[in-house]
């Protein structure tokens, strides 16, 4: 599928997208997918899979859909308006009903604050309800200095933790500027 822009897309989202190993019939969640971006690099790897895409942003959420509008028509993308706390796990209200109790293979949420600013609990309790059996949620940030990057290493595995989930840390360092992204991937313990 050829993209929807000329422009590259940012270097960490294209490491988020590569570390949530996404497989082709998979069914994905992703958790505030802004413009669409990181979306597009899921669906391209989706063959008989899906994409849930959410944000609270209206605006977003139609940029997302006309950046994806070829994964939407053929089925494979879908973006929704919502807040994650306010998901019924059911997902029996979204989509037209077509992921009614479907459960991700895998949850992405990239630069989401709620999960590293409060104790997200809402958030983390519907995630579980939302992944299969050995899904993995992978949050992945890319903070602008040292000190941000410690914070989110002390309180991303602390509130992941105290929701009942295992945690592994990852660091890496991203093209000449030598970004540091930062993941949390999280399976439910």
């Amino acid at each position: 599928m050829a993209s929807s822009t000329s422009r590259r897309p940012p270097e960490r989202l294209t490491w988020a997208v590569d570390a949530l190993g996404v497989q082709p019939r998979a069914d994905v969640l992703e958790v505030g997918c802004g413009r669409g971006v990181a979306a597009e690099l899921i669906c391209q790897r989706l063959d008989g899979g899906r994409l849930l895409a959410i944000d609270r942003s209206a605006t977003a959420v139609g940029a997302a859909r006309a950046r994806n509008a070829e994964a939407v028509s053929a089925g494979r993308a879908h973006f929704v308006v919502a807040a994650l706390a306010d998901l019924d796990p059911r997902l029996t209200d979204l989509a037209d009903g077509s992921f009614a109790g479907t459960r991700f293979e895998r949850i992405l949420a990239v630069n989401v604050n709620v999960f590293w600013t409060a104790t997200a609990e809402p958030e983390l309790a519907v995630i579980a309800e939302l992944l299969a059996p050995g899904g993995e949620l992978l949050l992945v940030y890319d903070p602008p200095d040292a000190a941000s990057l410690a914070r989110l290493e002390a309180r991303i595995p602390d509130h992941l933790e105290r929701a009942g989930y295992r945690c592994t840390l990852t660091r890496a360092r991203l093209g000449a500027g030598a970004t540091s992204v930062f993941a949390a991937a999280a399976e439910v313990g």
